[in-house]
């Protein structure tokens, strides 16, 4: 079957909302369950996340299987395949039509990426995006956001191999509600904790304390939108001391209170 090649703002399901801005167009979009998207690709490159349902994507180069959290960066002409799960699923998509600027950090952006499950960059904008933000605020969080989510992409691809960095972000991706004791977690991986600090951060491009709050953040956004869980309980599950320890932690990398944040995002 013929690759199907779609334009600007065009996408297989069916479009809620659009939001045109200098560079990027912003859309949520929805697939029916079940559905079988065919083979095709867009014309710009763009990066698209998956608020709620499932699906598996098939590619020549690779394949998922994808949940609510999941956001991937798809470059320009890619060719990919979908199939919705049992339930109708909806995306968020953030198109880029202009040339980012600080190439370094894009040295990468030609190639397909799989983003950390629930990002924050990602997410921020997406809340500037169902929050209605003005155009001129919505671009600058789209410009900021992007260039701090290559940035970290940046980092972890061109510097070196630590195997044991992958290991324990791979643990704290799993239990971020567990305390954490940074020499003993370099120790637990033998190595020296001044290597372990250094190295960590060039690796991420965060310090350990800011990599496993941001962990605690996703898993409890996960929670907010995924299930009827009071925020006293999600504090809890996510490794939070209480409740007001979430929200003052929530409030400094979405500038509002979970309560809200919930009310925007599920609305």
């Amino acid at each position: 079957m013929k690759t199907k090649k779609l334009k600007v703002g065009t996408f297989m399901g069916h479009t809620q909302k659009m939001r045109t801005l200098n560079g990027f167009t912003l859309s949520k979009t929805g697939h029916n369950q079940n559905m079988k998207v065919p083979r095709h690709e867009h014309e710009n490159p763009y990066i698209s996340l998956l608020l709620f349902g499932v699906y598996h994507e098939e590619s020549s180069i690779s394949e998922y299987d994808l949940k609510p959290g999941s956001s991937l960066f798809r470059p320009k002409g890619f060719e990919h395949k979908n199939e919705i799960g049992t339930e109708n699923s909806f995306c968020f998509n953030i198109e880029i039509e202009k040339e980012l600027p600080d190439k370094k950090h894009y040295s990468k952006v030609s190639n397909h990426i799989q983003f950390e499950w629930n990002n924050l960059e990602v997410l921020k904008i997406f809340y500037a995006f169902q929050n209605d933000f003005s155009e001129e605020l919505l671009t600058l969080m789209v410009e900021e956001n992007l260039y701090h989510l290559f940035k970290q992409q940046h980092s972890e691809n061109t510097i070196g191999r630590a195997f044991w960095v992958e290991k324990i972000k791979k643990e704290i991706r799993l239990n971020p509600e567990k305390m954490y004791r940074l020499d003993e977690v370099a120790w637990s991986l033998h190595v020296h904790p001044n290597y372990f600090v250094r190295k960590f951060k060039e690796k991420t491009g965060f310090t350990f304390g800011e990599f496993l709050l941001r962990q605690r953040v996703s898993r409890g956004i996960d929670l907010m939108l995924h299930s009827s869980k009071p925020l006293t309980e999600i504090a809890s599950e996510c490794g939070f001391y209480d409740q007001s320890h979430f929200i003052r932690h929530f409030k400094r990398f979405f500038g509002t209170t979970p309560y809200r944040y919930r009310e925007i995002v599920k609305g």
